[in-house]
């Protein structure tokens, strides 16, 4: 029954996911009478997703196509964890609504020397899921002084598939679904959250997470950030380190320069703050660093 339970729910929420992907095509295609002029703006500016682990609840316009790739390095309990490279390829279709093809890179993992000495050179490669999904924006936020305090509301949602004939076997089909929330306090300071579910390929249960962020931009080229970011019951840990059903916070920070309208580059860091299964053996140093660039390929 629970097996049952559980195989249901992943169906549901894929279902989900699958619907949300094709409603932006199909609003697309009704959106634009013929020769309805389609406004665009005189200066296009990258609107990037990344760095941090919240997304934004920004959507691209119509025709827009973007291009975001980062690279980072984490300490993670004990193992050495380098990610290259992490990938997001967004098409606005819509107004309110944008398809995206995501891939989180291959995972390269190494041991810790510290942990055993032994096997201090092994390695492992695990490739991501590449994930095709849409974002789509349910309120936009209003300019009226009585519902200023209504944040913006997006949802997106994915469905991963597999790369490698092993992750296959285990779990043909992976997904996520996000709530995203934006309010904009000034035109310099707005605070991003989120709240969301994913099944990664090889955890039979999802990894519940939240994050909330302090976004600042002191001058029009710079932006900075602060973020505490939630892990709940995250299976995926058993893989890597031997436990399972556990709860991580981390804290993260970076900033951003806008080196062209089109281009932006990113410099981040953070660390795990909390780990509910290291309680007991101590802290382990969790930390990560990485950089990425984001490029504004068509408006």
């Amino acid at each position: 029954m629970y097996f049952f339970a559980m195989k249901t729910t992943r169906l549901i929420v894929l279902a989900i996911a699958s619907g949300l992907l094709w409603l932006p095509v199909r609003t697309a295609a009704q959106e634009k009478a013929p020769g309805e002029a389609v406004a665009q703006s005189e200066t296009a500016v990258v609107q990037p997703d990344r760095p941090g682990f919240g997304t934004g609840t920004t959507v691209l316009d119509r025709g827009v196509i973007q291009w975001e790739l980062g690279f980072d390095v984490e300490h993670y309990l004990g193992t050495h964890l380098i990610t290259l490279p992490t990938t997001s390829l967004r098409f606005g279709v819509d107004r309110r609504a944008e398809l995206r093809l995501d891939y989180g890179g291959v995972l390269a993992v190494s041991d810790h020397p510290d942990t055993d000495p032994s096997t201090s050179d092994e390695h492992l490669y695990a490739p991501s899921p590449i994930y095709v999904g849409s974002k789509i924006m349910l309120w936009e936020g209003s300019e009226e002084r009585r519902l200023k305090w209504i944040p913006k509301v997006s949802v997106m949602a994915e469905i991963g598939l597999p790369v490698t004939k092993e992750i296959a076997k285990r779990m043909p089909i992976s997904g996520n679904i996000d709530l995203l929330f934006e309010n904009e306090v000034t035109d310099w300071f707005s605070i991003g959250y989120d709240v969301g579910a994913q099944w990664v390929e090889w955890a039979p249960m999802p990894d519940i997470f939240a994050s909330l962020g302090l976004n600042f931009s002191p001058i029009d080229k710079l932006g900075l950030y602060i973020e505490n970011f939630n892990i709940f019951d995250c299976d995926a840990a058993e893989i890597l380190v031997g436990y399972s059903n556990v709860y991580m916070v981390y804290l993260n920070f970076g900033v951003t320069y806008l080196v062209h309208p089109r281009v932006q580059l990113d410099l981040y860091a953070g660390f795990n703050c909390f780990h509910s299964e290291t309680m007991l053996s101590g802290p382990k140093n969790d930390s990560f660093l990485g950089f990425g660039v984001a490029w504004l390929i068509r408006d």
